[in-house]
């Protein structure tokens, strides 16, 4: 057997080579935390914005109860015939409306009716009701500009389930509510009757 000759490897390569290592070790290390970190950012955002989601469906849900007092209010103040003619800010309702007003910027901490201080699910509900003319007074009064349903009947079944007012001449009626719910969350619903 023939031996073939052998040299050494040099001593101060493998020392080299073994710092490399050790710095190539450390970037992955480094980049592993980075992307764990950035991971769990992501999931307790996604987990927060369910969780405010959440809140707003529930706020508006409790807006609608609301509107479902408003509903019955304004069904209460059309048994008196002259009720519907004047303000009367004790039960939440207002004979003339300025339309450019948003919901939200209502009057609702002076002029709104409390439908429930808690709603069962921590919402605190006001309402208000505007009829949808220009000022106070006989809705069909020289100078006075009211919204008004269509003249050829009442659209709908509304009339043979019962509105709540005679469906033929009269103005319409808007009902807005305003839920204040846990984490500060406000959602505002309206709804337009006749």
């Amino acid at each position: 057997m023939k031996r073939q000759n052998c040299t050494p490897l040099s001593a101060t390569r493998p020392q080299a080579s073994r710092g490399v290592v050790l710095l190539v070790a450390l970037i992955v290390l480094l980049v592993m935390t980075l992307t764990s970190l950035a991971l769990v950012r992501t999931t307790t955002t996604g987990s927060s914005i369910a969780g405010s989601l959440a809140f707003k469906q529930t706020a508006t849900t409790g807006a609608d109860l609301g509107l479902e007092h408003g509903l019955a209010q304004l069904e209460q103040l059309s048994q008196n015939g002259t009720a519907l003619d004047r303000d009367n800010p004790s039960e939440g309702y207002y004979a003339q409306v300025v339309p450019s007003v948003p919901a939200k910027d209502l009057p609702w901490n002076a002029g709104a009716k409390q439908a429930s201080a808690d709603d069962g699910l921590g919402n605190e509900v006001h309402y208000m009701i505007h009829r949808l003319c220009s000022h106070a007074g006989a809705w069909n009064a020289d100078g006075q500009s009211c919204v008004t349903p269509p003249s050829t009947g009442c659209p709908g079944s509304s009339d043979d389930a019962g509105s709540v007012l005679p469906c033929n001449d009269r103005p319409m009626y808007r009902i807005s509510a305003r839920a204040l719910g846990p984490r500060a969350t406000v959602s505002y619903v309206q709804m337009t009757v006749y």
